[in-house]
């Protein structure tokens, strides 16, 4: 039998060849060198929001979200190292709250926005393992900004894959219940893997993940393909539709996730909307407007939506403003 040895000089050769190759393909041909990026769509025309920043995390989707909302996007680039070494970061974000450079430089500009006195509105969009970054950025931000400055902050989230997300009190006292942050929402496909292991697993946990969650049955993680197209789907003249199967269902109304949570979720005011795939079912329009009871759909609850084609959201249909500042 022959036995070949390998001496560990070309050992340690060979892993620093295929870590410059990996290296090089993303950097040169993936990523790119900027960190910070600017939407490439011409300026929109709505006029009103001089006064609003948004901050996203992925370049490939900031685009397609500048159609959607009618406002330029800044985008704070998440490099990729391939996909073993992004789960691996992935792992160290969220089990040791270990900042990386692209966190750091979210945490900074959205510091230095909402420090901005002629900003009255910051929106952070996030996506997977933006979610992640998002939600360490968040705890930063509650330990040093004052609860004025906090509340201009908004944050929506698609296939988040965090573990937590925190939204304390202002006042444990307060009536109606006010949060730190303005708005969280969170939207979820119900088969998406990376939700399993981030949102729909965590928000059973209670007060570990605050904000309203939407749950779309369906599959697919991508932000554009499996979430955007099928949430904010884009028409002519790149304006989304004022129709979409998603938004266009009836939702389930669930205050926590299970019979055992229920109680202490309700207590908190966090709500879950879980849409109904089949709307000609017997909670049709029909049926239920016979019997006295309005038909809500989606759209009727999601803040983000308010936000399309440049719009500027109001209270959530449907809710007393009780209700509305308890659920932020």
């Amino acid at each position: 039998m022959v036995i070949f040895q390998l001496p560990a000089f070309w050992i340690f050769v060979y892993i620093a060849v295929a870590l410059a190759l990996n290296y090089a393909v993303c950097m040169f041909v993936l990523n790119g060198f900027e960190r910070v990026l600017v939407s490439n769509v011409p300026e929109p025309n709505q006029q009103g929001h001089e006064g609003e920043r948004c901050k996203y995390w992925l370049q490939n989707n900031i685009d397609q979200l500048a159609y959607s909302f009618g406002r330029k996007i800044t985008g704070i680039h998440n490099r990729t190292a391939g996909l073993i070494f992004d789960l691996i970061e992935c792992l160290i974000q969220r089990c040791f709250s270990y900042a990386t450079g692209d966190i750091r430089s979210a945490y900074y500009l959205l510091k230095r926005e909402l420090l901005n006195p002629n900003c009255d509105k910051v929106v952070m969009i996030l996506h997977s393992q933006g979610g992640i970054e998002g939600s360490l950025v968040i705890d930063w931000l509650l330990d040093e900004l004052p609860q004025d400055l906090l509340h201009k902050l908004e944050v929506y989230t698609f296939g988040n894959a965090a573990n937590h997300f925190n939204n304390p009190r202002q006042s444990s006292t307060c009536q109606p219940i006010v949060r730190s942050i303005g708005h969280i929402e969170h939207y979820a496909n119900s088969q998406d893997a990376v939700s399993h292991l981030g949102v729909l697993h965590f928000t059973n946990v209670p007060n570990r993940y605050l904000g309203r969650l939407f749950i779309r049955p369906g599959s697919g993680h991508m932000m554009n393909q499996h979430y955007l197209d099928t949430m904010f789907t884009l028409g002519p003249g790149h304006r989304v539709l004022e129709s979409n199967a998603f938004m266009d269902m009836e939702v389930d109304m669930k205050w926590g996730e299970s019979d055992r949570l229920l109680t202490r979720r309700h207590e908190n005011r966090e709500m879950t909307l879980l849409p109904i795939p089949n709307i000609e079912h017997s909670n049709s329009l029909e049926s239920r407007q016979s019997n006295g009871s309005p038909t809500w759909r989606v759209k009727d609850f999601s803040r983000l939506w308010q936000y399309r084609n440049g719009g500027t959201p109001g209270r959530a249909p449907g809710l007393r403003q009780e209700d509305d500042r308890s659920l932020l």
